[in-house]
Formats: C-alpha cells, structure tokens, sequence
C-alpha cells in the first residue's frame, strides 16, 4: 500500500512547478509561490492525521482506526486529483492539487503507527522495508508521469496518480494492524 502511496508525492516534488508554469501558464514568482501550496498543505495535514487516527483506534478499535484515515485521506486524495486536473481556473485548480497532496499526507501517520502496532520490537526494521516500497514507486513516478502527459497529456498523468492513490487506501482492507507479526516466544518453566 505505501508503494502506491509513494508514487504520488514524488509527482509533486518532481513536476508541480513544471505543471504550473508550462501547463497552467503561470510565470516563474506566481509558479514558486503557488507551487508551496501542495507542501503547506502536506505539512497542516499530516499531524491533523495522525490526531484522528490515533482517535479512531480509541474508538474503533486498533485495525479499524488504523484503516479509517488511509480510507479517507487517500480516497478524498484521489478525488481531489481527479478534480484538479479537470478544473479550468488556475486557482481552483491549484487549491484542489494542493488539497489532494494534504489528504495524502493526512493518511500517512498510519501507515507508520500500523508499523509499530504490528511489530513493536522491530518497528524500524518494517517502516524501513515499507519506505524503500514509497521510494521505489517516488523513482518510476518522475518518469512515468513524464511518459504519460507528453503521450496522453496532463490530466492522463493526474488520472494515473489518483488512481494510485486509490488504491493505496484500498488495500488497507487487508490490513490488520491488530495482529502482531511478530513471533511469540516460549518462556521456559
């Protein structure tokens, strides 16, 4: 899930300012300024997150507090994505990108705290595996998103990482952040 999580931010750090100027028009002061819009946004949501996640296990239980932020973030992420690129004023356009990245930061904390629910003694060792899986899919999306808007253009490539995003909140069905993976062990007696 965090692979496909990961390939979305890396569009932002990669192109947005590219997006904004060549696609949306923007010269280089109005396309700096409104290409911290997504980072903003990012940085508000993120705690905000992690907040109500940590909420939601209170009150769901663990598996399903964990579940509901990814859900939410990443599914208000999609859409939001979705919107943007079809949304003709620069500045709603903008607004909803922009939105899109803070909901997907907004689903993050998660994906982190479902590493130490999972595996407390070796909390590192799965955050670290499931970073390199967000990297991984943060080095094909640079490329990728540039193959398809010059093929399919610019709403094509957004389409393609709102889907991503999407996916990367379904697959918390089969995510149960209650059941430790670690193995138990035998004390002797």
């Amino acid at each position: 899930s965090y692979f496909f999580h990961g390939y979305t931010p890396f569009i932002y750090f990669a192109w947005f300012f590219i997006y904004l100027k060549h696609v949306r028009g923007l010269n280089v002061a109005k396309g700096g300024l409104w290409g911290t819009t997504p980072f903003i946004a990012m940085t508000l949501m993120s705690p905000i997150g992690g907040w109500l996640s940590d909420k939601a296990v209170k009150h769901f239980g663990v598996r399903r507090g964990r579940q509901s932020t990814p859900w939410f973030g990443m599914t208000c992420s999609a859409l939001l994505l979705w919107l943007g690129s079809r949304t003709a004023n620069n500045t709603g356009a903008i607004l909803l990108l922009a939105g899109a990245a803070g909901f997907s930061n907004f689903a993050t904390p998660s994906w982190w705290a479902a590493c130490i629910d999972l595996a407390p003694s070796h909390s590192g060792s799965l955050s670290a595996l499931m970073n390199t899986c967000a990297n991984s899919a943060g080095g094909i999306a640079p490329v990728l998103t540039a193959y398809i808007a010059t093929t399919f253009g610019w709403t094509r490539a957004l389409d393609f990482a709102a889907l991503m995003s999407f996916i990367a909140g379904v697959i918390w069905i089969f995510v149960d952040a209650s059941e430790s993976v670690e193995r138990k062990e035998k004390t002797l007696s």
